[in-house]
């Protein structure tokens, strides 16, 4: 690439916001959807804990799988789950959007619900049973700030 369009590139990156969902959830219908143009993608649904440990709520998360290392791990878990083995995975979600479906089976059939789509881009770890099969190397963490020498005083109001 010649100076010039190196400098175009960079001057025209484009900068995102992230909006990320840390979770744990149990993992369940793991399916292949086939698109119109003849590709694929690998879907699942989580349903994912929050509240009272001692009696925990959930939030059906319908979710599109990104990437290969987490396509690749949850491929791993589709023999677990048609054995309706509890799978238990931790998890990281972006692209949160909310959206509406229709039932199309069952003494409900025809009525409409509401679901929250998100892509799958981190596992970082999975049980099945009480067994822990995958465990996520850690990351190396962002090098500390230097410490500085002298604490600066703010007032009680300070944001």
């Amino acid at each position: 690439m010649s100076q010039t369009t190196q400098s175009t590139a960079a001057a025209t990156q484009t900068s995102y916001f992230n909006l990320h969902i840390d979770g744990m959830g149990y993992l369940s219908n793991i399916r292949e959807v086939t698109t119109a143009n003849n590709g694929s993608f690998l879907c699942c649904v989580i349903n994912a804990l929050h509240g009272s440990t001692d009696k925990p709520d959930y939030t059906r998360f319908d979710v599109t799988v990104s990437g290969k290392e987490a396509s690749d791990l949850i491929r791993r878990c589709q023999k677990a789950v048609d054995e309706e083995k509890k799978v238990l995975l931790g998890f990281k979600l972006s692209n949160l959007t909310a959206d509406v479906f229709t039932l199309t089976k069952g003494e409900h059939a025809g009525e409409t619900r509401p679901t929250l789509k998100a892509r799958l881009i981190k596992i970082s770890w999975i049980k099945v049973g009480q067994e822990m099969v995958f465990k996520a190397e850690k990351s190396a963490p962002a090098p500390a700030a230097p410490a500085s020498a002298e604490q600066r005083q703010y007032p009680g109001n300070t944001f």
